[in-house]
């Protein structure tokens, strides 16, 4: 028998970690303090779930999820699943699949939950929020906040992509409570758990028959007609992710807006200060995620001996993260139990890392958004009647009954248009800083900055280095009497391995000065978004506020977490009344759709670039030709349909005008590097994207 420890001794003695009804009061909140000091990862015996590792601190939490390869998600990604139902979804559910078999269903995943697409929702889920809180404030009566609001706002986004019938959606959203009901963990529980999955699973296998004969512009109909690597997807992958989209989908969100609503009612002072700069919704919205962090744990299972922390941990192991806990942890958050609209950073795990940081994150963002910017506008206070009931759950954290008031704004003065919106013009600021302190603009002291790196192996209570706008700090193993700002640990690196300058309006760059290494630049809250930054490459623009850098060294790899502001953007209105003449609507500047073969054609152009942006490689129309027939989709492509696509490309999408030299020595590559540098600009594609091409074989 294998002897594990340290053993889980905070909180209560017989308290059982997999108990969901542990979290229906906030006393679990004392129990992970007492953990995060007394054993960071502890094993835990649980007669519900039986033994696995408890995760409680946010750098062993990090490194769990970001370790694919050491901790799998294939064995199942919570406690006391259905074994099952794991082996039956394992490596064709996009939760409970690895490797090469989740990037090719994330691929698939992707085009409808990046920025651009979730963007295109704004308008429509803006004004049915707006809608629906006009009408409670006009109610006047206090409502349930969960069923008239805060379980409606996804609902209505979700079902939209999905493209569930109107007339289909309240039975579906009743299903899926009593499908992820964990009220009753014994074997009763279980069976009425399975059979709404059953019923689930019926749904959208009728709505998968009804979109192969009436495709539509929804996430059924691609999923219908993807064919990662060449091979589509089997009515079971599609079913199984379509359940797994309703359960992501549904319930987080609507446990932080819940959560945001309660802190909201509980701190007037806070909700007040949110109403008078409404250029806080942006922190606020990252504030929630941490403060709620509707996903209690994520499970992950050992695929080999590992050491995590101080800790041994063998092959077979589970280890579950506890989200929550890690997103308190006093190394990391000031004061972490104070809800703070302008914390700042705030590098939240909420939706996990690595490959599989939520796929959805943007979604619950905008939807979290969405509320905010329209209730700072019409509400002037939130009360809440009786007790706020929390959930039994070992896995979701949130409130089950949630009864409020709402206090109309009496404020005189124009709305804006649905959906989010930022100050038009920025506040000055009373009490300007300092002026830059040691390492030429960046410091240690804990003063406001425009940029803060973590030194490797600290945290951010003892080894941050703040930078200031157009300064720079360098990093490397440094010399006597010429040492580098951070110092990074090997012996084989260069003494100034390269720069970190920070621009203004949260924009950043670094520079490699090393002569073999390439630097990885991950962004810590996008789906698996990297830049790479080749030996010699100068001043890099670095598009991602909150981000690690990986440089390699003789040990492994070391790490520096990079963290800039949130930019204080200001946007013109764009909202038209919907009787308005259609001319007068314009359309967006380049509508791209990623389903369509142009598209695939775009992306093999632009692949040498977004793999090794160093490059200045253009595939020629036979490389592309080899690049895409494996594809089902174009196994008859030839060169001139290649050609005509990017012409289309060209001339009907990305409007790119002719920029030959007078003399015509530009030769035909123009029109590529044309379309390539306006794809790359305006982010029209970028690394995500790949996986909509063939597997590059190993060579």
């Amino acid at each position: 028998m294998k002897i594990r420890t340290p053993r889980w001794t905070a909180g209560r003695v017989a308290a059982d970690l997999a108990d969901p009804y542990l979290y229906t009061d906030e006393t679990h909140l004392e129990m992970w303090r007492q953990a995060r000091e007394a054993h960071p990862v502890a094993w835990t015996e649980s007669e519900l779930a039986g033994g696995f590792w408890s995760v409680v601190t946010h750098a062993e939490g990090s490194e769990v999820i970001r370790r694919p390869t050491s901790f799998v998600s294939v064995q199942g990604m919570r406690l006391q699943a259905n074994p099952a139902g794991v082996r039956a979804a394992a490596g064709r559910m996009l939760v409970v699949s690895d490797g090469a078999e989740h990037r090719r269903l994330r691929g698939v995943h992707q085009a409808w939950f990046n920025a651009r697409s979730v963007a295109a929702l704004v308008p429509t889920l803006g004004a049915r929020v707006e809608e629906r809180l006009d009408a409670l404030l006009a109610r006047g009566t206090t409502f349930d906040a969960i069923a008239e609001l805060t379980a409606e706002v996804p609902r209505w986004a979700l079902f939209d992509l999905l493209g569930v019938p109107d007339e289909d959606q309240d039975e579906l959203a009743r299903t899926m409570e009593e499908a992820f009901d964990d009220s009753d963990p014994g074997p009763a529980g279980e069976a009425a758990r399975t059979a709404a999955h059953t019923r689930i699973f019926g749904h959208f296998g009728d709505l998968l028959d009804l979109r192969r004969e009436e495709p539509g512009d929804d996430i059924v109909s691609a999923l219908a007609q993807a064919a990662p690597d060449g091979v589509p997807l089997t009515d079971d992958e599609i079913l199984l992710n379509c359940d797994g989209l309703m359960n992501g989908g549904l319930e987080t969100t609507s446990h932080a807006l819940a959560g945001a609503l309660l802190v909201f009612a509980r701190r007037p002072d806070v909700w007040r200060r949110l109403r008078e700069d409404p250029g806080l919704i942006d922190t606020a919205v990252e504030e929630i995620l941490r403060w709620t962090s509707p996903a209690l744990h994520a499970l992950r299972t050992a695929a080999e001996d590992t050491v995590l922390g101080d800790v041994r941990i063998a092959a077979g192991d589970r280890v579950a993260v506890w989200y929550p806990s890690c997103n308190r942890d006093e190394k990391v958050f000031a004061d972490p139990d104070t809800f703070r609209l302008d914390r700042r950073p705030n590098p939240h795990i909420a939706f996990g890392g690595g490959p599989h940081y939520c796929v959805g994150a943007t979604l619950t963002r905008l939807e979290v958004k969405c509320v905010l910017a329209a209730a700072v506008e019409r509400v002037a206070e939130i009360e809440v009647e009786g007790e706020a009931v929390r959930r039994p759950s070992n896995f979701l954290q949130g409130l089950s009954h949630l009864r409020i008031g709402l206090t109309a704004d009496r404020r005189p003065g124009p709305r804006s248009g649905p959906g989010p919106r930022s100050d038009p013009e920025p506040r000055p600021d009373p009490d300007p800083e300092p002026l830059p302190g040691p390492l030429d603009g960046a410091s240690t002291n804990g003063t406001s900055s425009d940029l803060r790196i973590v030194l490797p192996g600290a945290d951010t209570a003892t080894g941050t280095v703040e930078v200031r706008s157009n300064q720079e700090v360098t990093f490397g193993r440094g010399l006597t009497g010429a040492p580098a700002d951070i110092s990074v640990d090997d012996p084989t690196g260069e003494p100034i391995a390269g720069r970190i300058r920070a621009a203004e309006d949260g924009l950043w760059f670094i520079t490699n000065l090393s002569r073999a290494r390439t630097y990885v630049v991950e962004n810590e809250e996008g789906g698996g978004e990297y830049v790479c930054v080749p030996p010699g490459r100068l001043d890099m623009p670095v598009p991602f506020p909150h981000a690690r850098i990986s440089l390699p060294s003789s040990t492994g790899s070391t790490y520096l977490s990079v963290s800039a502001p949130t930019p204080a953007n200001a946007y013109a209105a764009t909202t038209y009344a919907p009787d308005a003449d259609p001319a007068a609507r314009p359309d967006p500047a380049f509508a791209l759709d990623p389903r369509a073969k142009y598209f695939l054609v775009l992306v093999a152009l632009c692949e040498p670039q977004l793999r090794a942006p160093a490059t200045m490689a253009i595939p020629s129309t036979a490389e592309i030709v080899r690049r895409l027939s494996p594809l089902a989709s174009c196994r008859r492509i030839s060169p001139a349909a290649v050609n005509f696509h990017i012409e289309y490309i060209a001339g009907n999408k990305l409007g790119v005008r002719n920029q030959q030299s007078p003399s015509g020595r530009s030769g035909g590559n123009w029109l590529r590097q044309a379309v390539v540098s306006t794809a790359l600009r305006f982010r029209l594609v970028w690394t995500d994207h790949l996986a909509l091409l063939p597997a590059v074989e190993a060579r």
